[in-house]
């Protein structure tokens, strides 16, 4: 009776958490009914030879000689399937997982002819669309797999690939020692750089990205400080500079100024007091000589 239902009915009884299960069941027979959740693929293997795959979205699919034509061709010659291995593909909406480069950048900077590191850390969230390829190349040997066991294979296989997708657009964009500044004003349009860099090697993984993030970008600190210090005393430097143009700027409108005012001449009599020009001979008062 165990056998019978083995051959009659495969039920997909993995954990909702697992996006890799295998079932138990290795017979079919030509009325054997494969039943599935809604957005699963499911994969048939024989001896490790692939026989073919569906990924209908109804919530069950029926094997039989009128919908698929290599189980037709088996079913002519053998009256049951044996050695057959039936893995269900959970095609969840989003995965996501956690970033790092394992490695910082290296930064070099001519107009400073300083060179610093810099690494960063986020999140991307992908989801399955090539469901063969996603498991001839992460399955394995493996009879399930979870999502924190796909999570783990893409962080350690992809986290590199992520390291130098930043270095190329660091090197793209030419940034240097003063975009590092401010480069998380530019978070959002790196990441979209690195996504469109990335998205063809997740793709080989039958993997679409949906989304990328930057969380920050992390940097030497000793190296910042040693920055923020040459550009305090770039600032210093300039406003010395400012006030110091400013002061001559004055001294000269003053100069001007005083060239322009003629000094007055003039002179007072010793007889009377009275002033005079300085030219005059006699005083215009009393008549005395000056």
């Amino acid at each position: 009776m165990g056998l019978k239902k083995q051959i009659q009915d495969v039920i997909f009884r993995g954990d909702p958490q697992s996006v890799i299960w295998r079932s138990d069941a290795t017979v079919l027979s030509p009325k054997s009914k494969i039943y599935s959740r809604k957005d699963c693929d499911v994969i048939f293997l024989r001896k490790g030879v692939y026989l073919g795959s569906f990924d209908d979205r109804e919530e069950f699919y029926v094997v039989s000689n009128k919908r698929n034509q290599i189980f037709t061709a088996l079913f002519k010659k053998e009256k049951e399937i044996t050695n057959c291995n039936i893995y269900y593909i959970n095609r969840v909406a989003q995965l996501e997982n956690k970033w790092g480069t394992p490695n910082k950048i290296d930064v070099y900077d001519k107009s400073y002819d300083m060179q610093t590191h810099v690494g960063a850390n986020g999140a991307y969230k992908f989801s399955i669309n090539n469901s063969i390829k996603l498991f001839s190349k992460v399955q394995g040997a493996n009879e399930f797999l979870t999502q924190d066991m796909v999570k783990e294979f893409f962080k350690s296989e992809l986290n590199v690939e992520i390291r130098n997708a930043i270095a190329t657009v660091f090197l793209k964009n030419k940034y240097g020692l003063d975009d590092i500044a401010t480069i998380t004003t530019k978070e959002k349009q790196i990441a979209e750089q690195i996504k469109d860099i990335i998205s063809p090697i997740f793709a080989d993984y039958g993997v679409a990205i949906e989304k990328f993030f930057i969380e920050r970008f992390m940097y030497d600190e000793d190296f910042l400080q040693m920055l923020n210090k040459i550009k305090k005393d770039s600032i210093l430097k300039n406003l010395e500079f400012d006030l110091d143009k400013g002061l001559r700027k004055d001294q000269r409108k003053e100069s001007v100024k005083t060239a322009k005012v003629p000094s007055e001449d003039f002179a007072f009599c010793n007889e009377c007091g009275h002033k005079n020009p300085g030219t005059a001979k006699f005083c215009s008062n009393c008549g005395s000589k000056m």
